[in-house]
């Protein structure tokens, strides 16, 4: 990902934590879970080459 996609990703989330209910709410968690996805994929990945 690129700096400015990080950048976005990081104005959008901080946009999003403003905004209250639980469509909020669900948003942030499935955001959360992407990454959290993406990072323990991307760190077996790692693991496997090495």
């Amino acid at each position: 990902m690129t700096v400015e996609k990080q950048r976005e990703v990081i104005r959008l989330w901080n946009q999003l934590r403003k905004v209250e209910g639980p469509a909020a709410e669900e948003l942030r968690i499935q955001i959360l879970e992407c990454f959290s996805e993406k990072g323990s994929a991307e760190k077996g990945h790692a693991r496997r080459a090495a």
